[in-house]
């Protein structure tokens, strides 16, 4: 009996645990249910509300649309009805009737034209207030624009119906023999009509005119607003440095000074209005191109040892536009220098960058970088005979002056072979032949030589020559003076220093391989180098340092593009702490800056040879990810950059190191906090259900 009591007992608990769990299992659904449908429900919403935004705007804007079309047609109707009323103010007394017939057509025009404008505003109205309701709109939208433009065009009809009754009145009631006041007045009216329109007319140019392409050092004439009905004109240009302007009046010239593009802006008064005017022309500025192609006049050195960059005219032969030894040219793709005659400056006069390769063909038919004529050549004895005459009495004088030997020790029987080369081509000359040839003479002699010694200078990409001397055959060659190898020059914060001498290659020019030690000074030329007559040394300005741009970028999702980061550098030569510059503050070993996104910091002056390391603060616990690339190579996923014995580039820009930083969003699982008691409710749901389950199951089989 005790026991039937106990498990009566029993039964009644799990009886009230089964009502409790399934109890919140009923309520832990509907919860869910409640949540989903809520959260469905403010998403409806959300999309309802922008897509009602979207659709919103677009009917006010087609409103807006068809609101301006309506006001503009009505105000040409306006306009035309002035115009027409106007040119028959002052006809006779039946003129005057017909006008009046024909004024009150145009007064119901203008009451047609009312309703309609009234009409339509009624229209766009309605259309402002239903914008709520999206076919209602469309439609009445659409009927309102067909009745607006029914009433326009009958009131346009009606315009051009009465504008052509009032001609052909003034027409049928003008007999030919008409009193000549009223022809006057009828003149006097479509002169004034003229002159309106012209005055219209002229106001309304506010446009540059002329050509819209220059080439450096080239001019060109642009017109602006007629003069006539502006004043207080002013010419600009946006950068000086590619093109100016010179404004004269309504009218300015552009130079042409580099390659580029920029905007003339030309200012003035009007006459008619008194206010100011503005307008503006883009000009684009090329290179000079010049294509000529044919004759060209040869000059040359008198003196073996003269300065071939020389303006000197008499140092020059033959005589200035005499001579008649002529060669093939064609200029094409030439890059063109300015050039200085008498303190005086001519735009594009000289090509100095490979000027052989511009000669087609010299006066005997050959080809080649230089012309060399000889004594006894059957080709080339008569221009040899005739070079040598138009130099002598020059030669004679400046080679004993070197020599300190009287000028008739020497004879043109010594001279047995004679070398031009071309050291410029200039145009635009006097003569027959605007185009010259300039070139350098190389004597070979059995009694004298010719020493000359040439630099490049840094960015230079031709050798000048600095010294020539002439010696006799057998003697040594002194060192110049006019030229300090190892003297520097710094240029864009890079440091050269004079590298040299080197002695000619086997065609003469720059330069052998084997630089000459000082100790081979004074210097003994060999029979090759000789043969021409002329022996050449070479010096050139090689970097001693070099510099580096440091740039960041911060990419990603979550990158801060306003955030500093830091960086430290070292640079040392054979482990000893070097001078150089962060942003032109001297530094030595060591150094830090701090960039953020699209920053740059320069070094420079860093010795050529030096090991450099620049190093980015570690990033990594604000999940930034490092990486950097050097001169546009392959990216490292690396903080520290190193560039071990570092050298000059072959056009000794910068090089460039660029760190990237890269921070991404945490990708999102779908779980937010806004959700996660929903799924708790949802699971405790399930786990009730299943227990519940289990509990029936137990039952049934116990």
């Amino acid at each position: 009996m005790k026991h039937h009591h106990s498990s009566g007992k029993y039964r009644l608990l799990k009886r009230v645990i089964m009502m409790c769990l399934s109890l919140i299992l009923v309520c832990s659904m509907s919860i869910s249910a409640f949540a989903v449908n809520r959260i469905g429900r403010a998403e409806n919403e959300t999309t309802q509300s922008v897509q009602m935004t979207d659709n919103q705007k677009g009917e006010a804007a087609a409103i807006r649309q068809k609101s301006s079309e309506a006001q503009i047609k009505t105000k040409q109707e306006n306009t035309k009805k002035s115009d027409s009323e106007s040119k028959t103010k002052d006809n006779s007394e039946e003129q005057k009737k017909d006008s009046k017939d024909a004024d009150n057509k145009g007064a119901k025009e203008n009451s047609t034209e009312k309703d309609a404008k009234e009409d339509s505003e009624k229209n766009i109205s309605k259309e402002e207030k239903s914008t709520k309701e999206e076919k209602n709109t469309e439609k009445k939208s659409e009927e309102t624009t067909d009745a607006t433009e029914a009433t326009t065009t009958a009131a346009k009809e009606i315009t051009t119906e009465a504008a052509e009754k009032k001609t052909e009145a003034v027409t049928e009631k003008t007999p030919e023999g008409k009193d000549s006041k009223e022809a006057t007045s009828e003149e006097k009216a479509e002169e004034e009509t003229q002159a309106e329109d012209d005055k219209n007319k002229e106001i309304a140019v506010t446009s540059i005119s002329g050509s819209m392409e220059v080439q450096v050092g080239e001019r060109i004439e642009l017109t602006g607003t007629s003069s006539n009905y502006g004043y207080s004109h002013s010419w600009s240009s946006s950068n000086e440095k590619i093109a100016t302007v010179t404004g004269n009046g309504s009218t300015a010239v552009v130079k042409g000074v580099a390659v580029g593009t920029v905007t003339i802006t030309h200012t003035y008064y009007s006459r008619w209005s008194s206010s100011k005017q503005t307008e503006t022309y883009q000009v684009k500025v090329t290179r000079f191109a010049d294509n000529y192609s044919g004759k060209a006049a040869i000059y040359y050195l008198a003196n073996p040892a003269g300065d071939p960059w020389t303006n000197d005219t008499g140092a020059w032969a033959p005589s200035q536009e005499t001579s008649n030894t002529l060669a093939n040219i064609n200029t094409s793709g030439a890059t063109w220098e300015n050039g200085y005659v008498d303190n005086t400056v001519y735009e594009n006069k000289n090509i100095k960058s490979n000027v052989a390769s511009y000669i087609t063909s010299w006066p005997d038919g050959s080809t080649g970088s230089t012309w060399t004529v000889k004594k006894g050549d059957s080709s080339t004895e008569s221009y040899f005979t005739f070079i040598l005459n138009s130099i002598w009495d020059s030669y004679k004088s400046s080679v004993a002056a070197d020599l300190g030997i009287s000028a008739d020790q020497l004879d043109k029987s010594n001279i047995t072979e004679i070398t031009l080369t071309p050291r410029k081509i200039s145009r635009a000359n006097g003569g027959d032949y605007p185009y010259h040839i300039d070139c350098a003479l190389s004597i070979k002699s059995t009694k004298v030589f010719t020493a000359k010694f040439w630099v490049k200078e840094p960015g230079d990409s031709e050798y000048a020559q600095v010294d020539a001397k002439n010696y006799l055959t057998g003697s040594s060659i002194a060192r110049t003076t006019k030229a300090t190898i190892g003297s520097t020059k710094t240029v864009d914060g890079v440091t050269y220093a004079l590298d040299g001498w080197y002695p000619e290659n086997a065609k003469g020019g720059a330069y052998g391989s084997t630089k000459i030690a000082d100790n081979r000074w004074n210097y003994t030329p060999s029979d090759a180098e000789l043969a021409d007559g002329t022996v050449n040394f070479y010096a050139h300005y090689s970097p001693t340092t070099t510099s580096i741009k440091l740039k960041k970028l911060v990419t990603g999702s979550m990158g801060d593009k306003q955030k500093k980061f830091h960086f430290t550098i070292s640079i040392k030569k054979e482990d000893e702490n070097v001078t150089f510059k962060v942003d032109n503050t001297s530094k030595t070993g060591s150094a830090t800056v701090d960039l953020a996104n699209d920053e740059e910091s320069t070094l420079t002056e860093i010795p050529v040879g030096a090991d450099v390391s620049i190093t980015e603060e570690d990033y990594s616990g604000s999940r930034y990810t490092t990486s950097y690339v050097i001169d546009n190579g392959n990216s490292a996923p690396e903080r520290v950059a190193n560039i071990s014995n570092i050298q000059a580039k072959n056009d000794v820009s910068a090089h460039e190191i660029v760190f990237t930083n890269n921070k991404e969003a945490i990708p999102d699982t779908g779980i937010t906090l806004d959700s996660l008691p929903f799924i708790a409710l949802l699971a405790l749901s399930i786990a009730g259900g299943i227990f519940f389950l289990f509990c029936r199951y137990k039952k049934r089989f116990v």
